[in-house]
């Protein structure tokens, strides 16, 4: 993308001279970054603006936009995560991070700094969530919503330290709802709080070094809290600090307590292109609120490549450091983000087999096909010329069956030779 193609002139958006400039890390500089001056609304038109940006300009481009109506002072980092930014954060290149994601799991991990190493720049905000550029990005969403926070929790013992992305409906200065899906870790820790008879105390931390939200997955193939896997990932120990911990580079924190009692929440639009519908959700209790002068607000536009980027690169690389733990012989692993970055996975592999397509089912019990073969690069192509193999298996969403899964092993290539014109 480039600020001088015809149709930027005079729109309000303009290339951003650095990163730093904007207060952001060094690896966004691997992306074309761009500003937009012109004053809107957090309810709906910032959202709006970056899709028409999009359909203008056939990309999703990732723009901070300065001048939010509700809050003056105050920007908000759209698209915050695209693919490059994940690979220059992680020092790696989309032609190696595959095999070099798998050892880094596999190494021993550097230990989490026990408490802060550096100096913390965030500022207590008198107002909580008042005080922060929350966007409504829907129309028809409930009301604004904290879609790129990463929700630490903990069992009550301290143990078990986990990172997850759950949606938050904002409803007041001091209270949320919060979706954790019954299939998440931190559902399960908060069902271990309350059998305590005690709320369970959650942060809700907004960027820090993007290479964490890698981990913020819904299954890692790898023991131990969550922060040793992102050390293990980063290749450094994490300076970590607070109640549940949270990064020290955390330009924005919110803290407080998932309670027992529900409201409804919702509805949402969703990731995946449709609306979640209003549903009963936990009561999100804020306490505190800190942020960091100046740093921009990040929020991922629900649908489109901002949240299914950060989905499809998680299940890459989790799929294929599983496969390969296995001794399968994989060249790669991708999930369509056609396919809402989770439904469809192509696993490209000379050795394709039943019980190959049998594990990769197993692992990831969202996928609703699986494709195993030498040469995905032209998926339809590959059907058609190859003989396959089948697995298949019921297809739960929510808990009923919906349909069938399939698993496809390419293992028989097609007669003769290919001809040459």
């Amino acid at each position: 993308m480039n600020a001088s193609r015809p149709g930027f002139e005079g729109s309000g958006l303009s290339p951003a001279a650095s990163a730093a400039g904007l207060g952001l890390p060094a690896c966004y500089d691997a992306v074309d970054l761009y500003t937009y001056d012109r004053r809107l609304s957090g309810r709906v038109e910032v959202a709006r603006t970056l899709a028409d940006i999009e359909k203008a300009h056939g990309a999703r481009p990732t723009v901070v936009f300065t001048d939010i109506a509700e809050l003056p002072g105050t920007s908000v980092l759209c698209h915050p995560y695209p693919r490059a930014v994940l690979l220059a954060a992680l020092a790696t290149t989309e032609e190696k991070h595959l095999d070099e994601m798998a050892r880094r799991l596999a190494s021993p991990a550097p230990a989490p700094s026990p408490v802060g190493a550096g100096p913390v720049l965030r500022q207590q905000l008198p107002g909580l969530l008042d005080d922060l550029p929350i966007l409504q990005h829907r129309p028809g969403d409930a009301g604004p919503y904290i879609t790129a926070g990463v929700g630490v929790t903990s069992r009550p013992d301290g143990s078990g330290v986990n990172m997850g992305f759950y949606r938050i409906q904002v409803v007041g200065p001091g209270e949320a709802r919060i979706f954790l899906d019954p299939r998440t870790d931190g559902h399960r820790n908060m069902l271990a709080w309350h059998e305590t008879g005690r709320p369970m105390p959650v942060s809700i931390f907004l960027g820090a070094d993007p290479a964490i939200t890698v981990v913020a997955a819904s299954r890692l193939p790898a023991e131990g809290d969550d922060y040793a896997i992102a050390s293990r990932l980063l290749g450094r120990p994490l300076g970590v600090g607070g109640t549940p911990p949270v990064p020290d580079d955390a330009t924005h924190v919110v803290s407080g307590y998932v309670e027992a009692r529900d409201e409804v929440e919702g509805p949402f639009g969703e990731f995946k292109g449709y609306y979640a519908e209003a549903r009963r959700s936990n009561v999100l209790t804020v306490t505190s609120v800190e942020a960091t002068p100046g740093a921009p607000w990040p929020t991922i536009v629900a649908g489109g490549e901002s949240g299914l980027t950060l989905m499809s690169f998680q299940n890459e690389y989790l799929m294929y450091a599983h496969l390969r733990g296995l001794g399968y012989a994989i060249r790669s692993v991708r999930y369509s983000i056609k396919a809402r970055g989770e439904f469809v996975a192509y696993i490209e592999t000379d050795a394709p087999s039943q019980e190959l397509v049998r594990e990769a089912m197993e692992f990831d019990v969202r996928s609703k096909v699986i494709i195993a073969g030498p040469d995905l690069a032209n998926p339809g192509q590959a059907l058609a010329t190859y003989g396959f193999t089948t697995q298949t298996g019921p297809y739960y969403r929510k808990g009923k069956v919906e349909g069938e899964r399939i698993g496809l092993a390419l293992v028989l290539p097609p007669d003769g030779w290919p001809t040459e014109y």
